[in-house]
Formats: structure tokens, sequence, C-alpha cells
């Protein structure tokens, strides 16, 4: 018969690997963020609608694509993006989905880009060249 204390300590082994389990394909990145865009999907195709890149020798941002088909970004705005609700509905007029993404570069000795889809508020919250933390965890990635 198997004893109270036995089920007991193979469960807390069992959690504890889980748990360990967890950091495992986790990373954390420091740095600056180095690209934001907008890609949206029409007839299951991709599309980039905006792209913008930090360049390191003017250091200023700027814009490799741009959704032509609506005026959505006003000039002062294509290097510093925001989706609002508004321009939100815009694209979504135009796309049967929309994905926001941020690539941060780790600032130190070695660089190193790393990057994923957010939420449309994480994509709002940073801009080219702000500090930024985040986890890529399991094929997802997170601005803390």
């Amino acid at each position: 018969m198997v004893s109270r204390r036995q089920v007991l300590t193979a469960a807390g082994a069992g959690i504890g690997i889980g748990v360990a389990g967890v950091g495992v394909n986790e990373s954390l990145h420091r740095g600056k963020v180095w690209e934001k865009w907008i890609r949206g999907r029409r007839d299951g195709e991709n599309d980039d609608l905006h792209v913008v890149i930090a360049d390191t020798t003017t250091q200023s941002p700027y814009v490799t694509e741009r959704f032509e088909d609506a005026d959505v970004f006003t000039r002062s705005q294509e290097r510093a993006p925001v989706v609002t609700e508004e321009t939100k509905a815009t694209l979504q007029d135009h796309y049967d989905g929309l994905e926001y993404g941020v690539i941060v570069s780790t600032t130190g000795e070695r660089q190193v880009r790393e990057g994923g889809t957010v939420s449309r508020e994480a994509f709002n919250d940073v801009q080219i060249f702000d500090e930024a933390t985040a986890v890529a965890a399991r094929g997802r990635f997170r601005l803390l």
C-alpha cells in the first residue's frame, strides 16, 4: 500500500519539474525597440502594412513600408505609429485580420534581436529607441 507521504512526495516532485520546465523555454530581452510593424491578412495572404525600423546611423526611425489605401497615419505619426480605435477600424475595413509586432534589440557585447506579435496596446506603448523589456516564451512575445 502506498503511504500518504509517498503520494505527497511524488506530487511535489511533479510540480517542481513542471515549474522548472516553465523557465526552460523563456528568454528575457532588455534593450531598445528596434522595429515596429503592422501586418494585415487578406485572401489568405499577409501584407506588411507599416514597418518602422531604427536607423542607427542617423539615430532616427524610418518607414520601410506604408499602407497607402487609406490615410491612417499622418506624416508626423508615420515614424511613431499608434493605432487608435479609428485607425484599427479603417484597417479592418481592408483586411480580414491584423497583427502588431515589435522587435527588441539587446544592448551589450552581443546584440540579439528578438520579437514577435504583441497586443495593439503594447504596440502603442512603445516607439523606436524606447527602452523595453520583453519575454519570449513558447513562440510568444510579451512586453513587460
